[in-house]
């Protein structure tokens, strides 16, 4: 099961994959019969190489939104898949066979509706090519656009990380190595650089406060009473405030 969870996406791929490869291999082979019509061998190989290449390309333009002009040459190759295909499915039906008969069989009460005869065996034939080979173009280019859509929508999804698939001692101590990258030697003083440091800031102290003074002292003063109802001699001890520095 957590295998399937961490490989999700590449199945993902894989499943869009698939079919695309292998309709545009069967795709190719069909479509060179039908330029072997016109075209020697190798170079009908050639062109349909190229005619499946150019297809799967329009689509993928189109599907990223590169603008209109990508249409017409979409749907060039789209139809020249569709008639190579179908041709292909058209020579290869043998009207004779059993597997046929049961086809038309099958199938005979319901093309009625399109204008094909039960006894008309060219009619089935046309059909069945028209069926089978038309299909194929349809197939591929839908898994293409499938797989463009999906490969959109996982790059607007924002990254997640799963906790359970990191190793948090292994983290820690490349953390630690790199920071310590980054950390410069710790400072370091003599005592004599000291003392220079802390004159400077004493220096700066007195520019901006001035120059400090010594603690107030307050004294006892005897202060002799002018009163007349203090009798004479008669001293009153009072608070005075002195400066050392006056």
């Amino acid at each position: 099961m957590n295998w399937f969870q961490r490989n999700f996406k590449t199945i993902i791929y894989v499943a869009f994959l698939v079919p695309i490869l292998t309709v545009a291999a069967v795709s190719i082979s069909h479509v060179t019969k039908w330029y072997g019509i016109s075209n020697p061998t190798g170079w009908a190989i050639y062109l349909s190489v190229g005619i499946e290449i150019a297809a799967l390309s329009a689509l993928a333009a189109i599907s990223a939104q590169m603008g209109k002009k990508v249409y017409f040459p979409f749907f060039i190759v789209t139809l020249i898949q569709f008639i190579g295909n179908i041709f292909f499915a058209y020579q290869y039906i043998d009207i004779n066979s059993e597997s046929f008969k049961d086809w038309v069989d099958m199938v005979g009460p319901l093309v009625q509706f399109m204008g094909v005869e039960e006894g008309d065996p060219i009619g089935h034939k046309r059909f069945l090519a028209l069926f089978a080979g038309g299909m194929l173009p349809i197939i591929s280019l839908s898994f293409l656009h499938m797989l463009v859509k999906f490969e959109e929508e996982e790059k607007k999804k924002p990254n997640t990380i799963d906790l359970k698939d990191i190793d948090i001692d292994e983290l820690s101590i490349q953390a630690g190595i790199k920071e310590r990258e980054f950390v410069e030697d710790p400072l370091t003083a003599t005592p004599e650089e000291l003392e220079k440091l802390e004159g400077v800031l004493t220096k700066l102290n007195e520019q901006k406060f001035g120059t400090p003074t010594e603690e107030p002292i307050f004294e006892l003063d005897k202060v002799e009473e002018s009163q007349p109802e203090q009798t004479p001699g008669t001293v009153k001890k009072v608070l005075s405030y002195l400066r050392r520095d006056a």
